[in-house]
């Protein structure tokens, strides 16, 4: 008799196309939102009274702050970090610190 399967295999580079989609999408709205932002600080700074020539050079401190705090706070989680020291962190880095939960 026949061994062959009756429905035909699942395209294998599907999950590679896909993941290469996700990825550049995100990229993109990373890259937009990074101008963005640059685009709102620099304004902000030029309203306040910053020199034109550092305002360009505040903006991305502050997007690269906040994707380094998204960063750090993943990595933290990944590696088992406490709940204490995720708090730490976020204090650290100018988020709202709630006060420290005991759930025990």
């Amino acid at each position: 008799m026949n061994d062959a399967p009756a429905t035909p295999p699942a395209r294998q580079d599907a999950r590679p196309f896909a993941l290469r989609a996700v990825t550049t999408l995100i990229v993109s709205v990373v890259a937009l939102s990074f101008l963005f932002g640059l685009g709102n600080v620099w304004a902000l700074g030029i309203r306040l009274g910053v020199p034109a020539y550092i305002a360009p050079l505040v903006a991305p401190a502050v997007d690269l702050s906040v994707v380094a705090l998204l960063v750090a706070t993943r990595q933290l989680a990944l590696a088992g970090a406490s709940r204490e020291q995720m708090r730490r962190l976020c204090c650290i880095g100018g988020v709202r610190c709630p006060a420290a939960v005991d759930r025990s």
